[in-house]
């Protein structure tokens, strides 16, 4: 089963997410993302066992500080190989913070992980295929950039959704105290635990 860990966005900014995601889901309906709980990923791999992966994170939780999150800017992932669309994004500033956070729990996670080939879409990426190797997810470390995505539109670069994203200047800032663990099927998220920082 696919297990994911979540930072989820506070205030303002979810409820900002949740604007575009309504305005997409009205006016280009069935787009990859949509339908997803507002988040900011910070692992998902697949789990030899559910329970044992809540235990894991329940227990790393523990042993956490709060995390301060600024939003600086609004992005497009640019012909996503994931999806095949361009990724709608709220980017994060550079947080040092967040980058050990995530490295320490996919370290954690590994005692869990299920060995499954990679995506299609690694192939040739020698950096993310060595990261899904060793966590089962392909953005640990560096070359992560954190986000919060809206959508990924298979549109036009120039569809009215994007030009409008792009040209939204708003600030977010907000401290991240917990994390939650989610089974992920497809677009089904099914929240299995949330757990708080010291």
């Amino acid at each position: 089963m696919r297990l994911s860990v979540f930072l989820l966005p506070k205030g303002d900014l979810k409820a900002e997410l949740v604007h575009w995601k309504e305005r997409v889901k009205n006016e280009h309906p069935h787009q990859p993302y949509t339908a997803h709980p507002p988040h900011m990923t910070l692992i998902n791999m697949e789990a030899r066992n559910e329970n044992d992966g809540v235990a894991v994170v329940s227990a790393f939780a523990g042993f956490v500080k709060s995390v301060h999150i600024s939003i600086n800017r609004t992005d497009v992932f640019w012909d996503d190989t994931a999806t095949g669309g361009h990724t709608l994004f709220f980017g994060i500033e550079k947080n040092d913070a967040l980058y050990i956070l995530q490295k320490l729990l996919a370290e954690a996670l590994q005692e869990v992980k299920k060995n499954v080939p990679p995506p299609n879409y690694l192939t040739g990426n020698k950096q993310l295929l060595e990261s899904y190797d060793k966590y089962g997810f392909p953005f640990v470390g560096d070359h992560w950039i954190p986000h919060f995505s809206v959508s990924s539109l298979r549109a036009e670069k120039t569809h009215p959704i994007i030009e409008d994203f792009l040209s939204t200047t708003k600030q977010y800032h907000f401290t991240a105290n917990q994390i939650s663990l989610w089974r992920v099927d497809d677009d089904e998220h099914t929240l299995l635990e949330t757990v708080y920082f010291k």
